[in-house]
């Protein structure tokens, strides 16, 4: 009889761990939607700008935001400077997981979804450049670019627009038409750039963002694609002491989540998410039009020449938009679609 007894208990004492264990299997392997509710759940955030750089700020009050609207239970930690990751590997990390959010620029986005190329269609942003962006921000171009993020396993979960009012060439002589370009090397981060500066009759370099100091002060380069921002940041003004100002594209600074991960949050912390980036999205161009106006008064203060083309130059610059565009985007039906959507974006701005 006490065989008997201690063999049905043995099998009790199996199938109520095996229950327990099975109850406990929802909650492994990330934070599901069943153990997020009571653990608080740490989201990794790697970016390569500068701590103090105006989009960092924006970044840290997501951050802060986020652990709010979640009653703290979700912790972002944000780590600056390329402390995780570069630029160039941040979204192969959040794809597979390494990380659970990234930052990333338009033009990295772009390697994944080509249509993110829109933000560097040379010239199409022309005028007031921040403004422009931030309606396509909120335009049906940023849903169609979330969808297409989506099937790449990414989360677009914050877009921040830069103020490229500010953007143009960083050169280490001045340049006032495409003439005083040709036959120098330049840094572009794309496609898009690299067709405007051989329309210069200039070379070509894909030059790293980090190697930029040491390019401009060994000759390697002559000038990039940048702003006043990361000149004064980056302190390229030593090296490169010429800026001139030309709004050839906008620029969009990205939070991505992988996919996986953020499915697995339950609805209310994705509402918390969601109600943090709404909060710091509404403040971008307040934002950028802050830091225009110190960021010019500081370039000029570190002694960067900065040069505004008069509009018989920019022209000069610019050239046949329209046919560079068809150039470019030819095989990317809905890019050509979306300038169409921006230029009507545009006139009504006029209006």
């Amino acid at each position: 009889m006490l065989k008997k007894y201690n063999k049905w208990s043995i099998v009790g004492l199996i199938i109520l761990l095996v229950a327990s264990l099975a109850g406990c299997g929802g909650g492994q392997g990330g934070n599901t939607s069943e153990n997020d509710r009571t653990q608080k759940i740490v989201i990794r955030l790697s970016h390569a700008l500068p701590e103090k750089h105006y989009i960092s700020a924006q970044m840290r009050a997501w951050a802060e935001l986020v652990m709010e609207k979640s009653k703290g239970r979700v912790e972002v930690q944000v780590y600056p400077a390329g402390q995780l990751y570069k630029d160039a590997d941040v979204l192969e990390a959040v794809q597979t997981g390494a990380i659970e959010a990234g930052h990333a620029y338009d033009f990295n986005l772009a390697k994944s979804v080509p249509e993110a190329r829109i933000f560097a269609a040379p010239f199409l942003f022309e005028g007031k450049v921040t403004e422009i962006t931030q309606k396509v921000l909120t335009s049906p171009i940023r849903s169609r670019l979330e969808a297409e993020m989506e099937k790449q396993g990414m989360k677009g979960v914050l877009f921040i627009p830069w103020s490229m009012e500010e953007g143009g060439l960083i050169v280490s002589k001045q340049v006032k038409t495409p003439a005083d370009a040709k036959g120098l090397t330049l840094r572009a981060t794309g496609p898009d750039t690299a067709a405007i500066y051989k329309q210069w009759g200039s070379n070509i370099s894909y030059l790293n963002g980090s190697e930029l100091y040491m390019g401009l002060q060994r000759g390697v380069i002559q000038g990039s694609e940048g702003t006043v921002t990361t000149s004064v940041e980056r302190k390229l003004y030593e090296v490169a002491p010429d800026f001139t100002l030309l709004p050839y594209s906008a620029r969009a600074s990205m939070i991505i989540m992988n996919k996986r991960f953020y499915d697995k949050l339950n609805p209310e912390l994705q509402k918390a998410i969601s109600e943090a980036t709404k909060e710091v999205e509404d403040k971008t161009a307040a934002a950028a039009k802050t830091n225009l106006d110190a960021i010019l008064k500081a370039g000029a203060e570190k002694g960067i020449k900065i040069y505004t083309p008069t509009p018989e130059e920019l022209k000069q610059f610019t050239g046949d938009k329209d046919k560079l565009w068809h150039s470019l985007y030819k095989d990317y039906p809905q890019i050509l679609a979306d300038i169409k959507e921006i230029q009507e974006i545009k006139s009504q701005l006029k209006q």
